[in-house]
């Protein structure tokens, strides 16, 4: 869903699932999972991804390279489709991922979103991109968002685990590097490898879009 990548980032958005035969995520230190109901409270919002883990080999990897990620999602006018974009800076290069995602009836869907239709644009050539994901939302503060994305990434099933700031509550270096330990245990509860893992410095730039562009190099003039 919302951060992903060539081999495996995400979504997301986002992004996150149920943790089958790994720990209750309610039992890891998270709080209780969004559903449809509650989804707008993390809408119309840009999600700096601050922490993030895998637990796949592409995933762990793709960690390790990751500079920065920027998560954008609304709401589509039929009031039903989340639509998100995800800006990736990987090793320094822009890996853009955008799409569709449903968020279903708790009733009959253990899952936040589910991803109806993606595209990924890397190198400035665009390409379908499907990896099955289905993503657990979590929320405990108004400026927080947790998510756990499951999917199979080339072939292998996997999962990552993506910590996001709203935009702005990015900046707080020292409230970040506070949380970080906590994470990594929530991480570890979960069955992910914190041994490798992305940490935010708050200096990495974004990767966005040609307009943003021009418009932040019209008002530095």
């Amino acid at each position: 869903m919302w951060v992903l990548h060539k081999t495996g980032l995400l979504v997301l958005v986002l992004v996150l699932m149920v943790l089958g035969s790994n720990a209750a995520p309610e039992g890891c230190g998270l709080p209780e999972r969004l559903t449809k109901p509650h989804l707008r409270k993390v809408l119309e919002v840009r999600w700096v991804l601050v922490q993030a883990f895998a637990d796949y080999p592409a995933g762990v990897e793709l960690v390790s390279r990751l500079n920065s990620s920027l998560l954008e999602v609304d709401l589509k006018d039929d009031n039903e489709t989340v639509q998100f974009t995800e800006r990736n800076t990987v090793s320094g290069m822009c890996l853009i991922f955008r799409g569709n995602l449903s968020a279903p009836d708790p009733e009959t869907s253990n899952h936040t979103l589910l991803l109806l239709s993606s595209v990924q644009e890397f190198d400035s050539k665009v390409s379908p991109y499907d990896d099955q994901g289905r993503a657990d939302v979590y929320q405990s503060c108004p400026e927080c968002l947790t998510m756990v994305y499951h999917g199979v990434f080339e072939g292998t099933p996997g999962r990552m685990l993506l910590i996001y700031r709203s935009e702005g509550k990015h900046l707080d270096v020292e409230q970040l590097k506070a949380a970080r330990s906590a994470n990594a245990q929530t991480a570890e509860c979960l069955k992910f490898n914190i041994l490798s893992q992305f940490n935010y410095d708050g200096i990495a730039e974004f990767c966005l879009d040609k307009k943003e562009e021009e418009k932040e190099a019209s008002d530095g003039r």
